[in-house]
């Protein structure tokens, strides 16, 4: 040790050691502050370039989908309820279920001709006679009656070798009246029958009114009591031009009664008894040629 150093402070001393360390830590320090500044001037821009250069990330897009869940397991059908559950689960029933079917409601009597129908109503005489319903009407011509302008006609032409009868029969309410006009076109060989019965059959009892064979334009009415026919009389020829003929029922429970030509000529009460009535509209062929064409029309029928 020299003397100088003996009479340094003790600090100045440690600080003399020390300097060259520091002095290496700074050189490097300085050294690598530079690389890095260099590198920065050098690489910054490139960097930057490369970052612009690249694509924008695609948004993702995140679709909620419905997850198909387990199929619930239906409980088994059971007849008796297991101690501490609540119900029973009941079951079904094997008995199929009938499809729903469309049935047109028949149109009442006295508004099917204005409606150019015959309705279903009407129950053919005889019975034999068959054809098919739509929307509540019969097919037409039935047997050889049509509905046509508010009017119900026929027409027969052939030769018979027995006498027939067709018509149709309408029910009737428990009382009441029928008015009720006729056309006569030709009446060769038959007669035009009008009546009121029991039942719909010409067995049955009842009144009935019919316009035999002759000039269209000048006829009778002749009464009859039914089953039979057994003749009661004829009215008085009425001449009528055009030939159009009326005739009224009035009934009841008990009887019925004609009245003619707007009370021209009335029958007397018949004993027809029965709730329910029957009104008859049709024509009696003959034994040989007949030609029979007629309308009915202004059919009215009040309880």
């Amino acid at each position: 040790m020299t003397r100088k150093e003996k009479h340094m402070p003790p600090n100045e001393k440690d600080d003399k050691e020390k300097s060259p360390n520091v002095q290496l830590i700074s050189v490097i320090l300085t050294f690598v502050v530079g690389v890095l500044g260099v590198l920065a001037t050098v690489y910054g821009p490139i960097i930057q370039k490369r970052l612009a250069e690249q694509p924008s990330p695609t948004p993702i897009v995140i679709v909620a989908t419905a997850t198909e869940m387990p199929a619930t397991r239906t409980p088994l059908p059971t007849d008796t309820v297991p101690p501490g559950e609540p119900t029973s689960t009941p079951a079904p029933t094997d008995t199929p279920i009938p499809s729903p079917t469309a049935t047109a409601t028949p149109i009442p009597i006295g508004l099917d001709w204005q409606n150019d129908c015959i309705s279903a109503l009407w129950v053919p005489y005889p019975s034999s006679v068959q054809t098919s319903v739509k929307n509540g009407c019969y097919s037409q011509p039935l047997d050889v009656f049509f509905a046509e302008n508010g009017r119900l006609s026929f027409l027969f032409d052939g030769r018979l070798f027995s006498a027939e009868v067709h018509g149709l029969f309408a029910p009737l309410p428990a009382s009441g009246t029928v008015d009720l006009q006729v056309y006569l076109r030709e009446l060769k060989n038959g007669n035009l029958w009008m009546g009121v019965f029991s039942e719909p059959s010409l067995s049955a009892k009842g009144l009935l009114m019919t316009i035999p064979a002759g000039d269209v334009k000048r006829r009778p009415f002749v009464q009859w009591d039914m089953p039979g026919p057994e003749k009661v009389l004829d009215t008085v020829m009425f001449q009528q031009n055009p030939a159009i003929y009326s005739i009224r029922f009035e009934f009841n429970s008990l009887s019925v009664r004609a009245v003619v030509m707007k009370n021209a000529f009335a029958t007397n009460n018949v004993p027809v008894q029965s709730a329910q009535k029957w009104l008859f509209l049709g024509y009696q062929g003959m034994i040989g040629t007949n030609r029979l064409e007629a309308q009915f029309l202004n059919l009215e029928i009040k309880p």
